[in-house]
């Protein structure tokens, strides 16, 4: 009979602070003594923040992975550009780039990135607007992966809350209705994996676990009827979005949010693991900014297999194979889209994954050297690999499993390929589309790492 296995890692490769950097100033700054002009302001920041609050009011928001929708607010408002804002933001990054976010003194609602992970990578000759919007949509985005808590309260009203993980913190704090303001700075630095450090502040404080993010509805949004504006705001007509009463007159219908210079049923299975054996005595290559997730302690269910089992923990070796029978179970219910919008056929034979430690072993001791690349073929006959790298200042450990297996998978809806049978083809090979190929073999070998 034929057995599925399945191997993940996660590690961290911890990066010196960057000191050094340069602000970005663009020819024709918004704001008094400010860096960004109008255009990038409007659709590098504005624009991507408000189509995620577009997005609510549509009920169109995912509430993470499992395709369940977030409720429309009772009264969502349109975020726009604070001149002091960008000023403390620039004040606080006061040229440098520093690689763990800075405490905002008053406490407010920050965002933060030094890079973000995209083909092909940012470079420092990268655009100032591209680094923002791809920046800020890598943020936010993270409500793809990780529910918000919602809670009926009767019939006619839910209240969405921020209870974790901290990955929401950023997509709770710029989905509030009271944050009515951004201002972010860039600055450019001189380390190509990390060439920018980008620092945006909101006007209101930072969310603590438990605080409501907004109040919502139990029906779509039909007309301004359903909708309670804050003081100071009124309902625009085609959007459904509050806007500041000063500059309702002005707004578009579009939510590109012109800027004011004022004072953002599958199933899972239970790993199984392999035939114990006595764990062999070998000193494994490891990179000294290699850190691994705790409560790995013991080695777990691989801990008779090899002797640094307790690189890996069950907690992430379950979820692992959780996450791609949960998919694998869509794509043989032909339930997976390709770029059409047409799905992928449906599977005749598609297996439950399991998962082997011995295979572990062998994608421990890859990624324990903090690698850039996929390892040799060789080193792993017959064996298939997809690897994948993180800063650790985006994600922590459990983030970084669910976005990995996302990116994995996500090729597939790029391209048109596989309409009437699923074949690998020669010029698969090397392709994007070749990770989405291994996730539904029969044999796999993963493994990922943050840096």
């Amino acid at each position: 009979m034929a057995k599925l296995y399945f191997i993940a890692l996660a590690i961290t490769c911890l990066l010196p602070a960057l000191c050094d950097g340069k602000p970005i100033v663009l020819v024709s700054p918004l704001c008094p003594n400010g860096n960004l002009d109008k255009d990038t302001i409007d659709n590098s920041v504005l624009k991507v923040v408000n189509k995620y609050r577009e997005d609510l009011i549509n009920g169109t928001q995912k509430n993470g992975a499992l395709n369940q929708m977030l409720p429309p607010p009772k009264g969502m408002t349109q975020l726009e550009w604070g001149c002091e804002l960008e000023q403390k933001a620039m004040t606080t990054l006061n040229g440098m780039c520093p690689t763990d976010e800075p405490a905002d003194p008053d406490g407010l609602a920050t965002l933060f990135s030094v890079g973000y992970d995209d083909f092909p990578p940012p470079t420092p000759d990268t655009p100032p607007a591209q680094l923002l919007s791809t920046s800020i949509n890598t943020l936010l985005g993270n409500i793809e992966f990780n529910p918000l808590n919602v809670v009926s309260q009767g019939t006619v009203s839910k209240t969405v809350t921020f209870t974790g993980p901290d990955s929401l913190k950023d997509y709770a704090e710029f989905m509030r209705p009271q944050t009515t303001q951004i201002g972010c700075a860039i600055n450019k630095c001189g380390a190509p994996d990390y060439p920018f450090t980008i620092y945006c502040i909101g006007n209101t404080k930072t969310i603590q676990v438990g605080e409501t993010v907004y109040e919502g509805l139990t029906d779509p949004i039909k007309s301004c009827a359903d909708v309670t504006c804050p003081t100071g705001t009124v309902c625009n007509e085609t959007t459904y979005i509050c806007v500041n009463t000063t500059s309702a007159a002005t707004t578009t219908p579009m939510l590109t949010t012109m800027s004011t210079a004022t004072s953002t049923s599958p199933t899972s299975s239970s790993p199984t693991t392999s035939s114990p054996t006595a764990a062999p005595t070998t000193t494994m290559p490891t990179s000294p900014q290699a850190e691994f997730p705790g409560g790995g302690a013991g080695g777990g269910m691989c801990s008779s297999v090899y002797n640094y089992a307790d690189r890996m923990t069950d907690t992430l070796r379950n979820e692992y194979v959780r996450l791609h029978n949960f998919r694998r179970g869509l794509l043989a219910t032909g339930q997976i889209p390709r770029k059409d919008g047409k799905y992928l056929p449906k599977a005749a034979n598609m297996w439950k994954m399991s998962y082997d430690c011995t295979l572990e072993e062998g994608a421990v001791k890859h990624a324990s050297t903090c690698p850039s690349a996929l390892s040799e073929p060789s080193s792993r006959q017959g064996i298939g690999e997809n690897l994948k790298t993180f800063p650790a200042t985006r994600f922590d450990f459990n983030t970084a499993a669910k976005k990995s297996v996302t990116e994995w998978w996500k090729p597939i809806r790029d391209v048109n390929y596989f309409e009437n049978v699923v074949v690998f083809r020669p010029f698969h090979d090397g392709a994007p589309i070749s990770s989405f190929t291994q996730v539904g073999d029969l044999l796999v070998k993963t493994s990922i790492y943050k840096q």
